[in-house]
Formats: structure tokens, sequence, C-alpha cells
């Protein structure tokens, strides 16, 4: 993040307080460390307000950029708070706000965050000034209304900061634009003035929006798939070893972690899958399961099959190869089969780990025979589970996934991927009582009527979690009118 800050200051009329506005701005600089310049913009040859600090962006070099109000009836305090949030990376724009509850119609037309505005206050990173001032068009005060949009489209994190202080709505007058704006900025997009968005890393469409905002990361929702996935993937690890390898003892567990499932309701989670492993896969098949975790359902695979496991995490693969199973520290691209073709492939809540699914597939396609078994389990956005917790779980649902298939879209790829689909059917796991109290008392209405009826069930119970089991066959040749979905692009970049 560079040290540099450019502060504009936008005329839009008489300003009598301008003088000790800049001198109130430059003596809290002085204080930050920062580089800093200060500018006023004034109309030229007629031009509006976005004009003014498109003109001003363009000219402003590697550095965190600053809009004020020329009245500054906020204090200085605020752009150090604004500057702060960016120059440590937690966000990409940072709007002033007074609490102005109103905007209802433009946020239902354009975004759910947008500025007050009753404050002109919004600092930008210099690669969020740069592409949205670089792709707005409009020329008056709705560009800030624009910007807004744009920030959603492409994907920037955004906050607020309060502001004690608000101007009369004058800004309404000169920065909002109103409903006009907004029609304007929605038929421009509808004929593609503006550039395409980053595109799903799923079906590759360009109609991806911010979904929510999440500690770190925007998650991203695609209007044509239904899936989620996070705006930004963590890069791979590089150079993780396929061979064996002596590793120290994996972390111990939380023994009072109330979230995590027990032994017993993994293991019988797990004789589950094996059931319904030996429906569709013969005794001395060779299995390969992608993500062993603790090695649990392998143990329970090698009893009948030749099994062979990998997961990319050290500590699972060290703590499986301790039962005696073969399992390597490896991911799916890296991994190379030493021997003959897989009879089947399990990936149990691993595929939403990974971030180019196109390509993982690919490879997997290549470790199964013709005629070979995919078993996929993961979460479905399409559920109605999933729906009716969607915003209540989202963090947690993105603390280690991805991405977050739709049922339709999972299809879709694993068809296009050369796979045929053999059967779809809810995942139902296995949930001790601990962690079912745990989400009941959440919900102390429904606690009281459920937990004494809980007493008198079995402990672990089957349940439902939303997710979807989907076994695919891999079709022996490619059919011919099968179409081509890959792309030169990179599918994450803006």
């Amino acid at each position: 993040m560079s040290s540099a800050v450019t502060v504009l200051v936008p005329l839009a009329g008489t300003s009598v307080g301008l003088p000790s506005t800049l001198e109130t701005v430059e003596e809290f600089l002085h204080n930050t460390g920062f580089d800093f310049t200060i500018r006023v913009l004034d109309r030229r040859d007629g031009d509006g307000w976005g004009a003014m600090l498109r003109r001003a962006v363009g000219e402003a070099k590697e550095s965190i950029v600053v809009v004020v109000d020329p009245e500054l009836p906020y204090g200085a305090a605020a752009i150090g708070h604004a500057l702060a949030v960016i120059g440590s990376g937690a966000t990409d724009i940072v709007y002033g706000t007074s609490g102005h509850a109103g905007q209802w119609l433009l946020r239902k037309l354009l975004a759910d965050l947008l500025p007050d505005p009753r404050v002109r206050l919004a600092a930008f990173s210099w690669d969020a000034a740069r592409l949205l001032f670089g792709e707005s068009k409009l020329p008056g005060g709705g560009c800030a209304l624009e910007i807004a949009y744009l920030a959603n489209k492409y994907g920037f994190r955004i906050e607020y900061v309060w502001s004690a202080a608000a101007t009369p709505p004058l800004l309404a007058r000169t920065d909002s634009g109103g409903i006009a704006a907004a029609f304007h900025i929605r038929l421009h997009d509808r004929r593609n003035g503006y550039r395409a968005a980053r595109r799903c890393p799923i079906c590759f469409s360009s109609e991806v929006w911010t979904w929510a905002q999440i500690p770190g990361n925007l998650v991203r929702a695609c209007s044509r798939c239904k899936c989620r996935y996070l705006n930004q993937f963590a890069e791979e690890r590089e150079g993780i070893p396929v061979r064996r390898e002596i590793l120290p003892n994996p972390a111990p567990s939380d023994p009072f972690d109330e979230t995590a499932s027990s032994r017993t309701a993994r293991d019988k989670t797990n004789q589950r899958r094996l059931v319904l492993l030996r429906k569709h896969l013969p005794a001395r098949a060779r299995l390969l399961e992608v993500g062993v975790r603790d090695g649990g359902f392998g143990a329970l695979a090698a009893r009948e099959y030749e099994y062979v496991g990998i997961d990319r995490a050290a500590a699972p693969a060290r703590a499986a190869r301790a039962r005696g199973l073969e399992v390597y520290c490896s991911t799916v691209a890296k991994f190379v089969n030493t021997g003959p073709s897989f009879d089947a492939v399990t990936l149990y809540r691993v595929f939403e780990n990974i971030s180019e699914p196109h390509d993982a597939l690919a490879h997997v396609k290549e470790l199964i025979k013709p005629g070979g078994l995919l078993l996929i389990t993961a979460f479905d956005t399409e559920g109605l589970l999933y729906l009716l917790t969607e915003r209540r779980h989202m963090a947690h649902n993105f603390r280690t996934h991805l991405i977050l298939y739709s049922r339709s879209a999972l299809i879709e790829l694993l068809e296009h991927s050369g796979f045929e689909i053999v059967s779809v059917a809810p995942a139902v796991e296995y949930r001790d009582h601990k962690f079912l109290r745990h989400r009941l008392s959440r919900h102390p209405v429904v606690a009281a009527a459920a937990l004494p009826l809980l007493r008198l069930l079995p402990d672990p119970l089957p349940v439902s979690s939303g997710s979807i089991r989907i076994v695919a066959r891999r079709r022996g040749a490619a059919r011919i009118d099968v179409r081509a979905i890959r792309s030169i692009e990179p599918t994450h970049a803006r």
C-alpha cells in the first residue's frame, strides 16, 4: 500500500470556509506520516462534479485518493479513520456516513452500499480509484452513484466511518443525481458500456455481483448458476511433496468445542458412505479419496478396497498414515498415479475448497478409468435449508470453503467435464446431541420444545445439512456435440 495521499476538495459552489478547511486538513496530515497533496477542484468549461474528479484522479499517481467536503463539517479525524482503514488493507473504499437511512429505492436499483448524500467523504485505494473513475461515464453529480454501482460490480470492499456532523442535503443536488442517474447507469450497463465484471469461475458468466461482505473478503453471487464464491482466492501452496515425509504431531483438538462432531458421529457417517459405495463399486476395486481428514473413512474402505488417499494439508495426511493407510500429501493437480487407473474417486466436502473446479475435474477424469465413478458431497445453494440459514452462517460457510455450488451448476459442470450423472440425493450425516444442542441454543423458543424430545432420540442422529450427494460416471468417449466451456482468459481477474 502506498504511503502517499491525494486529498481532493471539489467546489460545487461558493465555499466560505475553504481556507480554514485547507489549513485543518494540512495540519492534520502533517502528523500522519503520509506524503500528501491537497488539490482544490473547480469547474472548467462547464465540467460537472464527476468530470472534475476523473481528471484529478487521472493526475494522481500511486496514492490513496480522499474526497472531502469544502465545508469539512465532520472534522479531520474522520479523514484519519478512512486512511487508517485503507492503509491497513482491510478495505478498498471508505464512505463517511451520518447514519442517514434513506435512499432505499436507490439501494434497490443499484447496490446496498451507497455513499451518504449528507456527507461527501470518500476514500479510495489506488487500485479502486484507478479502475472505478476510469470506467465512470456520468459527467455530473450522479458519478458518485455510478462509482458505488461499479464498486459492487467489480467486487471492491466497502466500509463506512461515522461522521458526527453532516451538511444539509446540499449534495442531493450535486452528488447523488437521484433516480435519473440510476436509470442512466443501468441503461449504460445494459448496453455494455462498462468493462465486463470478473467472470464466474464455474459457468464463466459475467452476471456476478457482490452478495455479502465477510471479514477480509467479499462473497460474490452468480445470477446464472446461483453459486457463491469468494472474491479473492488464496494462492495454493507450491512444492507440496507427494512422497512420504516425517511430520510433527498435529495439534490436539479442543475437547470442549461444541461446533465439532464427535468421533462416534463421524464413524457412523463414514459407515453410511461406505454402504453407498458398496452399491456402485465391487469389492477389491481401486479407490482414491481426495481429502482424507482423520482417515476414518479410509480405515473402513481399506478393508474392502485398494485404498489410496491424498490431502493437501500435512497434518491430516500424517494422521492417516499413522493408521497404516497409503496417503500422500498432495493436491489433485500435483498428484501422480503410479498404479492402474482408479475405479472410483470420492470428494466428500472437498470440492468446495478447490479454486479451479474445471482443472480439478480434468485431473480427476484422467485418474478414473472409463466407466469409473465419481462421488461428490457438497453444499447446495438452491436447497431450502441453505437459503434459510445463508445470511446467518455466511462467514462460517466460507471459513474454509472457496466456492459453494448450486445443484444445477454442479450437474452442468460434471456433464461438461465428461461425466454422466447416475444419481442425485440429499446427503445425510450424523450429528451428536451436543452439536444439536449448540445449534438449538440460538433459538430459545424452538429449543424449549425440541430439547425434551432430543433426550428420547438416539445419539447420534442422522440429519440433513443442506448438502447433496452426486454419483457420476465417467464417459468412455466425448460426445460429438459436446461444447467446450473453457476460456483463454483468467476467470478471476477484474
